[in-house]
C-alpha cells in the first residue's frame, strides 16, 4: 500500500457475505469510523429463504425483507452499500448443520471473485475489510476464498474481521496481527444497529455480541492483519478521531 493521503477520507470497502453480518461483526468499527472514511459495502449472498424473525422464513420473499433492512440501516450508519444477487446456502440445499463447514463450490467461490474485483475497481479502496470465516459458515469460506485469490493484486490494506456472531464459539486466530478496537464510547450505536434485523433475531443475537465484546465500558471488537504496516495503518485511520463517545456529533447522528 502506497499510503493513504492525508487530504482526501481514507475509502473503505467492508465485505459482508450476508446482509446484517457487517452490522453484526463491525458495527463498533463503522460506528468508529464514521466521518473519519468513505464507507462503501458489498453484500454478496443476497437471495435468500432464510429470514426467521418475520413471516416470509422459508420463501423467497425474504429477500425483499432483508434488502429492506439492509438499506434502513445503511442509511442510518452512512454506509454506501451494492448487493450482489447470490443465492445463499439457503438457496443451494444447505440447512442449518451442512452450511456450517463446507467446502464452497467453485463456482460460486468464482461468482464472488466476480463481484468483489467489480467493488474493488469501483471504490478504489484503501482498506478492505474481510471476514475470517471463523465458524466455517459456506458463503463467509466462499468470500474468504474470493479474497485471498484477489488480494495479491491489490494496493489496499487488507483487514481481517471475526465473524459474529460464529466466532464467540471460536478460538483467535494463531497467526497475524491483532487491531483490538475500543467501541465502548459507541456500544448503544452497534446495539441499534443490529436492532435494524429483526427477521434475524437480533435479541438472541446481542447477548452473544455483548459477551465476545467484554465487559460494559470496555468493549473492542478485535480485527486481524497480516503486517505490522497494515495495523498501524488502520490504528491510524481510527485514531484520526480518536475514541468518540455518546456524546460524539457523528456518532449523535446514530441516535437521530
Amino acid at each position: 500500500m502506497s499510503g493513504v493521503d492525508p487530504a482526501l477520507p481514507a475509502r473503505v470497502l467492508l465485505l459482508s457475505p450476508h446482509p446484517d453480518d457487517i452490522a453484526w461483526s463491525l458495527g463498533g468499527v463503522v460506528a468508529r469510523l464514521r466521518g473519519a472514511a468513505e464507507l462503501s459495502a458489498v453484500t454478496f449472498f443476497s437471495r435468500t429463504r432464510y429470514a426467521p424473525g418475520c413471516a416470509a422464513h422459508g420463501d423467497v420473499a425474504a429477500s425483499e425483507v432483508r434488502a429492506r433492512e439492509e438499506d434502513e440501516w445503511a442509511r442510518w450508519a452512512g454506509v454506501r452499500v451494492d448487493r450482489g444477487d447470490l443465492p445463499d446456502a439457503s438457496l443451494r440445499g444447505y440447512d442449518d448443520d451442512t452450511e456450517m463447514g463446507a467446502e464452497p463450490a467453485a463456482d460460486v467461490v468464482s461468482a464472488v471473485v466476480a463481484l468483489l474485483a467489480g467493488a474493488v475497481r469501483s471504490v478504489r479502496p484503501d482498506f478492505v475489510l474481510a471476514p475470517l470465516a471463523m465458524g466455517g459458515h459456506v458463503d463467509h469460506a466462499a468470500v474468504l476464498g474470493a479474497v485471498t485469490t484477489l488480494a495479491v493484486d491489490w494496493s489496499a490494506e487488507l483487514i481481517w474481521y471475526e465473524d459474529l456472531p460464529y466466532a464467540a464459539t471460536e478460538p483467535p486466530p494463531s497467526a497475524g496481527h491483532p487491531v483490538v478496537v475500543d467501541v465502548g464510547g459507541v456500544w448503544s450505536a452497534k446495539e441499534r444497529g443490529v436492532g435494524f434485523f429483526p427477521s434475524q433475531l437480533p435479541d438472541e443475537v446481542l447477548p452473544v455480541l455483548r459477551s465476545h465484546a467484554g465487559v460494559d465500558g470496555a468493549r473492542a471488537e478485535r480485527l486481524w492483519t497480516s503486517s505490522v504496516d497494515g495495523a498501524r495503518g488502520f490504528e491510524s485511520l481510527l485514531s484520526s478521531r480518536n475514541t468518540p463517545s455518546e456524546h460524539d456529533p457523528a456518532i449523535q447522528a446514530l441516535h437521530s
